[in-house]
């Protein structure tokens, strides 16, 4: 039996991994500032969440303070227009749990704190495009970037029938947005996350798997 009517998807790392994309972007920027980053801090995709001038002062031998607009303006050339993504991909499971939702007419929407530019590049890359019903990113708008939990709200659209609608998501942040827009929640242990930040904000439902979702969402075996 079907649970819901819409399926609000965060992207890195609960549809796609794409660590290893985005390190091979911070890592040619990092050598056209004469540096590189350590392989342990490299292998912990955890780091990917810090932000930007965390990440920049790891580069060895450090650049310097200076030069740190030059290294974030060239991680978002190569993110946005170098990159042919090839070690992004999708979860195991992740893509029949897409068609099955689709087959039941649930609408299907990404909401990411991934730059729309990046997002849709890749969405046409991977010929992921035609799977999903729209997207939204904090820069979908003009003016003001918005939040996980505005762009939530917009989906939603003021409908008072919140529990049509469930997020899944692999970060502590993604529970709370779901929480601050009333909907159920799908925290995702696979991903990139802290599981135990996660589990802290106590999702509506904790899954190890992709498979796990489709049964969730009433479209499983």
């Amino acid at each position: 039996m079907v649970k819901y009517k819409v399926i609000l998807w965060d992207f890195d790392g609960t549809i796609a991994y794409t660590g290893k994309d985005v390190w091979n972007s911070l890592e040619y920027a990092a050598s056209l500032c004469g540096g590189r980053f350590p392989q342990s801090f490299m292998g912990d995709d955890r780091n990917l969440g810090l932000p930007m001038m965390e990440i920049y002062q790891k580069i060895v031998p450090y650049p310097g303070e200076e030069k740190f607009p030059e290294f974030d303006a060239l991680v978002t050339k190569h993110y946005r227009e170098l990159s042919d993504y090839r070690d992004t991909y999708l979860y195991p499971g992740i893509l029949e749990v897409i068609h099955s939702a689709r087959e039941y007419n649930l609408k299907q929407y990404i909401i990411t704190m991934k730059p729309q530019a990046a997002l849709e590049r890749i969405l046409v890359a991977k010929g992921w495009k035609g799977l999903f019903d729209g997207w939204y990113s904090p820069d979908s708008f003009e003016g003001k970037e918005r939040t996980k939990s505005e762009l939530i709200s917009h989906v939603l659209a003021g409908r008072s029938a919140e529990r049509e609608y469930i997020y899944i998501g692999d970060t502590w942040s993604d529970i709370v947005a779901s929480k601050e827009n009333r909907i159920d929640s799908v925290g995702i242990t696979y991903g990139d996350g802290d599981t135990k930040l996660l589990l802290d904000q106590k999702p509506t439902f904790v899954v190890d798997n992709a498979f796990e979702i489709g049964k969730i969402l009433g479209v499983g075996e």
